[in-house]
């Protein structure tokens, strides 16, 4: 039988993480934004929340925040909050879990250990490319068999605080096919540039990040001598996003609803107004409908299935529908929205970011 009914542990964290949400990262979102940046305040209380270490066991460990539908409940409650910080989280912890899910035992000993601490480390998965006509099935970035090593010669684009990044996994062509290659920020020939204006997300730092003729052992292989499943990283980072989605979908409509029942124009509440009454039903609909696709896809994922085509249809769905959402919940507050005194048009900006965004985050 199917089952949509939460563990008592995941009843547990989905209200912690709320109330962390709703008391710790809503109140900083639009200073984050303003500034451009999270800055070690808002990293650390992040970090210790403790889900990226959760992330840390090996392949077989069970139960746990390690469970990529325990996790899309995270993500979904750090996004009804604040969708940026989510994203920061989620960037994290889609390096940590392509390394506990898939690398070598030395691996994940030479790696995870720094990302079970107490100070928060930060990394990323570098999959989108600087250029028109990506497109995940074929890479432009390329890593040659070097003797003893693999040459990484690329670049990467909308790496999430990139320049805060102890490690990069960077995806590339090799010997035929994707594969995966654990690149430190420090390695000779990897440079990050300055970060550019963008419409939201502001506070990610996103940056593209080149690799000129960077010499990575073979260890460094993700798999070793077994490579990686890159499409598994790429379903696991759309359910990611799908999470995200849902959750700042959720946020909108949490903020639309007392408004527009206390908003009196003409005498009648806009709650009580066709158009508007229709538009929340929707709303309550789409973000019930994204939730449910988003589990499917992180269920999947936990139980070793297929994923890519569900995974698939919760991306797209959540992106399509979240923009409508964020619409809707602006035009709803009238000029209002258009405003810094109502996060409306931040939430419009962030989910037209994370529509566009492929590969940066995990679940």
């Amino acid at each position: 039988m199917i089952s949509f009914e939460l563990s008592e542990e995941q009843q547990i964290v989905r209200s912690t993480i709320a109330e962390f949400g709703k008391s710790v990262l809503a109140p900083q979102a639009r200073r984050l934004d303003t500034d451009s940046r999270i800055d070690d305040g808002m990293l650390d209380a992040l970090w210790s929340t403790g889900i990226i270490q959760a992330q840390t066991g090996g392949p077989d460990d069970e139960g746990g925040s390690r469970s990529p539908v325990t996790n899309a409940i995270i993500l979904e409650e750090l996004a009804a909050a604040d969708a940026t910080l989510a994203l920061a989280m989620a960037s994290t912890m889609g390096f940590v879990q392509a390394i506990a899910d898939q690398g070598s035992a030395d691996q994940r000993a030479k790696l995870l250990g720094g990302f079970a601490g107490e100070t928060f480390q930060i990394a990323a998965v570098a999959l989108m490319e600087p250029r028109f006509a990506f497109d995940v099935a074929k890479f432009a970035t390329v890593a040659s068999k070097a003797g003893d090593d693999y040459v990484v010669r690329g670049a990467k684009a909308m790496v999430p605080l990139a320049s805060r990044c102890s490690h990069f996994l960077v995806v590339a062509q090799a010997d035929g096919a994707a594969d995966a290659f654990i690149v430190p920020r420090d390695a000779a020939g990897v440079s990050v540039a300055e970060p550019k204006g963008v419409l939201g997300l502001r506070a990610l730092e996103m940056a593209e990040v080149s690799f000129d003729n960077v010499t990575v052992p073979a260890s460094m292989r993700l798999g070793e001598g077994n490579g990686s499943d890159i499409q598994r990283i790429i379903d696991s980072a759309r359910v990611g996003i799908s999470a995200i989605l849902a959750g700042l979908s959720r946020g909108v409509m949490e903020y639309v609803i007392p408004y527009t029942k206390e908003r009196v124009v003409h005498g009648v509440p806009l709650a009580q107004k066709q158009t508007i009454a229709f538009n929340i039903a929707d709303m309550h609909i789409d973000v019930e409908a994204m939730r449910w696709l988003n589990w499917r896809a992180a269920w999947e994922l936990e139980t070793r299935q297929p994923a890519t085509r569900t995974a698939q249809l919760a991306y797209t769905y959540a992106g399509q529908q979240a923009m409508r959402i964020a619409d809707d919940g602006l035009q709803a507050f009238g000029g209002h929205g258009f405003v810094k005194a109502h996060p409306l048009e931040l939430w419009y900006r962030n989910a037209r970011s994370l529509s566009v965004l492929e590969g940066a985050a995990g679940v």
